[in-house]
């Protein structure tokens, strides 16, 4: 009886995660799914929090694991070789826990550049930003949704963390799931059929 508890205890907090499977063509994700379900109605930008009513040319989309490192690990060759020649790369680009509308200014400082802490000797600068070369240390109100999505993209995809583990889990923990980031999490599992498990049960990025 007492390892019985303590397998149920360990499937509670197991590491792996469900990807999703529903979803394989990033352009038909982002067209239908991403603007045409999640953010037909507008809402706010992820990292400047600006509000918008639909999209247009300065509101984009942004991955927060970039899909540049998920071409770099897959070794897969430009975006286009990539879309159109490696299936894993397609279900990973349409997942939608990955992707939040973005300012298209800032999407082009940020792109490719890589989270983690800086301290309070660096001054803040756009969106309240913190930036030294290519590192970047948000603000605190969205330091826990970063964590959890790049936490998710790498138990689900064994995708490498970029940055630091350590300093994921700090945010995870300063920062837990409000009430918009648990909504959005249960309707893109609506969309695509699973959840991002890191919003359910933060205490699960413990075990990593």
């Amino acid at each position: 009886m007492h390892k019985l508890l303590q397998l149920i205890i360990l499937s509670l907090f197991c590491t792996v995660t469900q990807a999703q499977t529903t979803l394989n063509d990033p352009k038909n994700a982002l067209k239908k799914h991403f603007w045409g379900d999640l953010y037909k109605n507008g809402g706010t930008t992820f990292y400047c929090k600006k509000p918008f009513t639909k999209k247009n040319i300065l509101i984009t989309n942004s991955y927060i694991y970039s899909s540049g490192w998920v071409r770099e690990h897959l070794s897969c060759g430009t975006p286009r070789q990539c879309r159109n020649e490696n299936e894993q790369y397609r279900q990973i680009t349409s997942d939608l826990h990955n992707i939040v509308p973005a300012d298209a200014r800032f999407e082009l400082k940020r792109k490719n550049a890589r989270f983690g802490s800086l301290g309070n000797e660096v001054e803040k600068e756009q969106c309240d930003f913190r930036k030294s070369f290519q590192l970047l240390e948000p603000p605190k109100e969205i330091k826990g949704d970063i964590a959890r999505a790049m936490l998710y993209m790498h138990t689900s995809y064994e995708l490498p963390i970029m940055g630091s583990i350590e300093d994921l889990k700090i945010w995870n923990e300063i920062d837990p799931p409000d009430e918009a980031e648990i909504e959005r999490n249960k309707r893109i599992n609506e969309i695509q059929g699973n959840e991002n498990p890191y919003i359910n049960n933060p205490d699960k990025a413990k075990t990593l």
